[in-house]
């Protein structure tokens, strides 16, 4: 395949094939890796890289504005939680760095943090519950 960084998947053709080279944004910079796997999460799309990084389907670029989109948090099944629970357990337990952003505890966390705020968002908290949530973890009362 005759790929450059900026010649990569788009909306036709999305999400990017097993083997083709993908170039995505890591904080204020550009990489590029080559896709060994795309995976489902609790909630989006994963990239699995052939160097092990994990990467959003939303920091691909060439991602369609309106990927395939997020799942419910009701369409996840408890084992599909349970199994993300134990996975973060077995990483936590083996010492990994959370705070590398491209390494799959990363994703892992991401992908519970966002399936955990789209449960409680789908329970009906309101937005005055979620302002003062908000208020408290910036220092306001």
């Amino acid at each position: 395949m005759n790929s450059s960084p900026l010649n990569v998947a788009t909306a036709a053709n999305w999400p990017p094939e097993i083997g083709q080279f993908v170039t995505f944004k890591s904080m204020d910079t550009l990489k590029t890796g080559y896709v060994k796997l795309v995976q489902w999460g609790l909630v989006w799309r994963d990239i699995v890289l052939e160097d092990g990084r994990v990467i959003p389907e939303h920091k691909i670029i060439g991602c369609p504005e309106t990927p395939v989109g997020w799942r419910n948090a009701q369409d996840v099944s408890q084992e599909e939680r349970e199994a993300a629970e134990e996975r973060l357990v077995t990483m936590s337990q083996a010492g990994l760095d959370p705070r590398d952003r491209e390494q799959a505890f990363w994703a892992e966390l991401n992908q519970y943090l966002a399936y955990t705020y789209l449960r409680f968002k789908d329970t009906g908290v309101e937005n005055k519950d979620i302002d003062a949530m908000q208020n408290l973890r910036e220092g306001r009362r």
